[in-house]
């Protein structure tokens, strides 16, 4: 299976089905526009770097809770 080619609903239900190359499909697809977002409300490149992986963090938790 070609994980670019599903879309973002998909990637989500094969990871919480097990699935982790879904979730780094996802992260892949989506991770510089979300960290070119944050450092551009920060302006500093350490903090937006860990912002991000708090954001994710708060990502996968939120999946994993069906939220």
């Amino acid at each position: 299976m070609s994980l670019h080619l599903l879309a973002d609903q998909e990637l989500i239900n094969l990871y919480l089905s097990g699935n982790e190359n879904a979730f780094a499909q996802l992260l892949k697809r989506h991770k510089d526009r979300v960290y070119r977002y944050i450092n551009s409300k920060v302006r500093d490149a350490d903090l937006a770097n860990d912002i991000f992986q708090d954001t994710f963090i708060k990502v996968i938790k939120t999946l994993k809770r069906g939220a």
